[in-house]
């Protein structure tokens, strides 16, 4: 299941960003203003369609470090490349909590050890994510826009760059 997780992280980043899903605007170039309980349907509808269980499985952990826990899995741990999950927050995005890969080593481990000879380098992936802001022309209001977020879901070891 955990290691499902993380190539679903993966696997959902390429397909939104493959998607070219771009932003919308009311008729007029002017983007429609939602009252909260608008903006919370509409984040809701869109959590569930572009993160599935993942943000509800955010929204449903005890802390930020049982979220980190539930999606860390062996894989991180096992890669020649490990990294760690930390919860990024923030209150004016859907999904509020996004789940961010943290490489533990400058270099990869061989046969045991820390090799420098190689790089640990994140996988960065594009996630839809939705931002809100105060609509301009109604303070008890937020318009909302979808838009492309660069999330590191894991880590790799690479060859290091040339430096000819």
């Amino acid at each position: 299941m955990t290691r499902w997780v993380s190539l679903h992280m993966i696997s959902l980043g390429s397909l939104l960003f493959l998607n070219g899903h771009c932003p919308s605007a009311a008729a007029g170039g002017r983007s429609r203003c939602f009252s909260e309980d608008q903006l919370k349907k509409r984040a809701d509808r869109f959590e569930r369609r572009y993160w599935g269980t993942l943000s509800h499985n955010l929204q449903g952990a005890r802390t930020c470090a049982g979220a980190a826990a539930e999606m860390r899995g062996d894989v991180n741990g096992r890669s020649l490349s490990p990294w760690n999950y930390s919860i990024t927050r923030e209150d004016d995005r859907f999904p509020h909590e996004i789940a961010v890969a943290e490489c533990l080593h400058e270099g990869c481990i061989i046969n045991g050890s820390v090799n420098k000879d190689y790089n640990s380098v994140p996988v960065i992936a594009k996630l839809m994510i939705l931002k809100k802001t105060p609509c301009k022309w109604d303070a008890t209001k937020y318009m909302v826009e979808k838009g492309i977020q660069k999330i590191a879901v894991g880590c790799t070891c690479v060859v290091p760059k040339s430096l000819n």
